[in-house]
């Protein structure tokens, strides 16, 4: 069970002490590597975050969270999601997740929400949706979904391409790294996330023609 965190008058867990609370858990429930990018990810997020406007601490907390569940067992993580699932209303857009290697992010959505009383929707999307995306979702999402793949640990990412990335306005980083992910996968031959591969085909038919 997570530490009991103070709450504030409306009852959530202040992210500044969620952060920290956070950062101690996860070195207990993964391996050093995975930690070490998780800390890369929140870092990012949070630089992201203050740079567009947004709550730094929402970037940090979601950056922190988001491979929480990684390491579990299968059959913890697809409880997880499922009961995420319900909560959200979102079924549907995880159904193609449920069993496979990337029901962590809806599972540790589920966590932050019953284990830490985390309400604040916009980090649990974040979190839910960080491997694959999700049509319309906010920008706080878009950026950890990015940073995800962007964190200076990620040393087959081209640096170029990364620093251009870092320069946009969320929607278009979203739309950049999710292109370029697809893209990477179509070239090798690797299975793709549906719902990732329709909205690759949606980006590409509204970007204006050079």
């Amino acid at each position: 069970m997570p530490e009991l965190l103070e709450m504030p008058g409306n009852g959530q867990p202040a992210l500044q002490d969620l952060a920290v609370a956070l950062d101690s858990r996860i070195d207990g429930c993964m391996n050093r590597r995975r930690a070490a990018h998780s800390r890369s990810v929140a870092d990012l997020a949070a630089g992201l975050c203050l740079r567009n406007g947004l709550d730094p601490l929402a970037g940090s907390v979601a950056g922190l969270a988001h491979d929480l569940c990684k390491e579990f067992d299968r059959a913890m993580q697809e409880g997880l999601a499922r009961a995420w699932a319900q909560r959200s209303g979102v079924g549907q857009r995880i159904s193609s997740l449920l069993g496979g290697a990337l029901m962590h992010g809806p599972a540790a959505a589920e966590l932050l929400a019953s284990e830490y009383g985390l309400e604040d929707r916009d980090i649990l999307e974040a979190v839910a949706f960080h491997t694959v995306g999700a049509p319309g979702m906010g920008a706080l999402a878009q950026i950890v979904y990015a940073a995800d793949k962007l964190e200076p640990g990620r040393r087959h990412v081209d640096a170029a391409f990364r620093e251009s990335c870092l320069e946009l306005p969320p929607d278009e980083l979203f739309s950049e790294v999710l292109s370029d992910s697809v893209r990477w996968l179509l070239k090798e031959g690797l299975p793709i996330e549906e719902g990732s591969l329709a909205m690759y085909h949606a980006m590409r038919k509204r970007k204006p023609k050079p």
